[in-house]
């Protein structure tokens, strides 16, 4: 899915040679909550289905981000409502519902890091993203962990820089992820000691499997951070 750029086209998470920090509780130093239960359903023209109201995907549904600093790192814990499927979960036909099949579902926090909103891509919660830190599967198949940054001509998915990071702890057949990235060369898209813009939101798309096309790019939606702030540590 494409968390705001978090797209599925992004490279098999990696592997770091850093040991985990033993209190990783410690390291976490800033909590974003979303409520449960908030979906929101986007509208066709912004690639949702047409119903009258969201379908719940729970694993989709956000309900807390925990980030922070610690060496070379960057560390983030995402909560979700409901489990991360190890499958690709088939949604059964019910009224205006059709069959479908839900294969793949990504999240993201985005930063405006220089405070220009007519410079980067758009997004919600917040404008002129500079970089955007990914958290993507594809149920059954791989976990994506991802970072990128640079977006010249305003769109999320053309971005100069891309760089992979590290699942730690949960993912697929768990109701959370941890995740790493390096930020060690990141520079100026990553200005520690400042407060910069920050906007995320979670979402999963279908497909028709037996005739292997796209129905819904945005079949469960969630917006977790709108408006927000972060003071990088």
């Amino acid at each position: 899915a494409c968390a705001g750029g978090g797209d599925s086209t992004g490279p098999e998470g990696t592997t770091f040679d850093a040991p985990w920090p033993s209190n990783l509780n410690a390291v976490l130093t800033t909590t974003f909550t979303d409520p449960q239960g908030d979906q929101e359903l986007l509208p066709p023209d912004q690639d949702g289905p047409p119903y009258s109201a969201p379908v719940a995907f729970p694993s989709v549904d956000i309900t807390s981000i925990a980030v922070g600093v610690d060496g070379a790192f960057l560390y983030m814990r995402v909560d979700y409502a409901g489990v991360i499927p190890v499958d690709p979960a088939y949604i059964a036909p019910s009224g205006e519902i059709e069959e479908q099949w839900v294969t793949n579902q990504g999240m993201n926090i985005a930063l405006n890091v220089d405070g220009d909103v007519g410079t980067g891509g758009g997004g919600e919660g917040v404008s002129g993203i500079d970089i955007f830190f990914a958290v993507s599967f594809d149920f059954g198949e791989r976990s994506l962990i991802y970072v990128n940054w640079d977006f010249p001509d305003g769109d999320l998915h053309h971005n100069v820089s891309q760089m992979d990071g590290e699942l730690g702890d949960g993912g697929p057949g768990e109701d959370y992820a941890v995740v790493r990235y390096d930020i060690s060369n990141l520079g100026a898209f990553f200005p520690r000691g400042e407060t910069v813009d920050i906007g995320s939101w979670s979402e999963a798309e279908s497909y028709d499997v037996p005739n292997g096309t796209l129905m819904y790019h945005h079949f469960a939606y969630d917006r977790a951070i709108d408006g927000g702030t972060w003071l990088l540590p």
